[in-house]
């Protein structure tokens, strides 16, 4: 059976990551299309666990998980940890005597219970009860008219923390922020906007002419060690690098140069891009430039799967797909002044290539567009399992550069 988990993340009032909304899909006939409520979220937990690795999903948050009227009644939260899951009780969910009772019982075991998809009608006499439990209610915010929601906000939102779904841009957060919203979820938050315009100058400019001396045969070492060692910053961050458990190293890396001729060509390129992106991350894009760095290493690992001889190019190709958000201008003035080759610049603009096809795949798994992805055939050569698996291989691998 194959099985497919999306993670959105859910953001407060401080941008933080609250947690992440874990999301599943799967059919006999084809991979992307839906299966009921009980049979996703059994298997999605089931999987989450013993397949993916909860912890790995959550990153020390929290997972929203959805449960139907069955598994509510099936008492089948019981399972999960209370500390570490919210239960999102769906729309569909009926609030009879049964169920109100049931979710009783899961308060009073401590567990965070969530209403999903929230609308005006649902506050009724029958309703009440279970908004009066509620820990959070999550409301489709494009969908919002009238004060009647704003009504709800002031009266329960001392007890209650709203959600804010379907956020999709700055001025929909700020209004939902006025509201009195404390959490967020939406396509806003994987594309934030910059306050200020960023242009390449913003990048340090020794990244860009260590990448020049690169694209240069033979690669002169000596040339691009002298540049390190010019910069302090680039200095004490390459040393700890090329010394840390991740890149393997058996021995101490005393010298720049040293370091530079044990991590080779490949791996000097990732680290420079990865350092630029890092140069343009702030509080506001910190979700995205994290997405950005799994896109890299997805596509890599795409690369080496298919035997791509250009997996490098994938690489960087993924972490800067989201560059021209990240500073605020359009992707051909973005892309100026970095050494990238041709079919990845070109991909970045927009040409349909072998690369742009397998971005566009990613990008529709990051935001669980299954529909989108239907538009394609399955991936060439890897196994859909496999593709999953790869993507949480990336996810692993972005946390391993947290203290690097």
């Amino acid at each position: 059976m194959d099985v497919y988990i999306a993670r959105q993340p859910i953001f407060n009032r401080k941008m933080k990551v609250y947690g992440y909304e874990l999301l599943y899909r799967q059919s006999n006939n084809n991979y992307f299309e839906g299966a009921d409520d009980d049979q996703a979220t059994t298997t999605l937990i089931n999987d989450s666990f013993s397949v993916f690795g909860f912890q790995e999903l959550i990153e020390q948050t929290r997972g929203f998980i959805n449960f139907s009227q069955n598994l509510i009644l099936g008492e089948l939260a019981y399972m999960l940890p209370k500390d570490q899951v919210v239960i999102e009780i769906l729309e569909r969910v009926e609030p009879n005597e049964k169920v109100i009772e049931a979710c009783k019982k899961l308060k009073e075991k401590g567990y965070i219970l969530a209403l999903d998809d929230f609308v005006l009608e649902q506050y009724t006499k029958d309703y009440l009860p279970l908004i009066e439990m509620a820990d959070i209610i999550k409301v489709e915010f494009p969908a919002i008219k009238g004060d009647g929601i704003q009504k709800i906000i002031d009266k329960f939102g001392r007890r209650i923390t709203f959600l804010a779904e379907k956020v999709e841009t700055r001025e929909e957060h700020q209004r939902a922020m006025n509201m009195g919203f404390k959490l967020f979820q939406g396509y806003y938050f994987s594309k934030p906007v910059m306050e200020n315009l960023k242009d390449i100058g913003a990048l340090n400019v020794n990244l860009v002419r260590i990448m020049n001396v690169l694209n240069i045969e033979p690669i002169d070492y000596d040339k691009i060690a002298e540049i390190i060692q010019q910069d302090v910053g680039l200095s004490y961050k390459f040393l700890k690098m090329s010394n840390s458990v991740y890149y393997g190293a058996r021995y101490q890396i005393k010298s720049i140069k040293q370091g530079l001729l044990f991590m080779g060509f490949d791996e000097i390129k990732r680290w420079i891009y990865l350092m630029m992106l890092r140069g343009v991350q702030c509080i506001d894009n910190a979700e995205l430039v994290k997405n950005s760095i799994v896109r890299g290493k997805m596509l890599s690992l795409l690369a080496k799967e298919l035997q791509i001889k250009d997996e490098s190019d994938y690489f960087i190709g993924g972490m800067f797909s989201s560059i021209d958000v990240l500073m605020n201008t359009s992707m051909d003035k973005a892309l100026i002044g970095l050494p990238l080759s041709m079919d990845v610049r070109e991909a970045l603009l927009g040409k349909k290539n072998q690369f742009r096809w397998y971005l566009d795949t990613v990008l529709a798994l990051e935001q669980a567009n299954w529909e989108q992805l239907l538009l394609d055939s399955i991936y060439p050569g890897v196994p859909a399992e496999r593709y999953m698996a790869l993507y949480f291989e990336a996810i692993k691998w972005q946390r391993t550069l947290k203290d690097k």
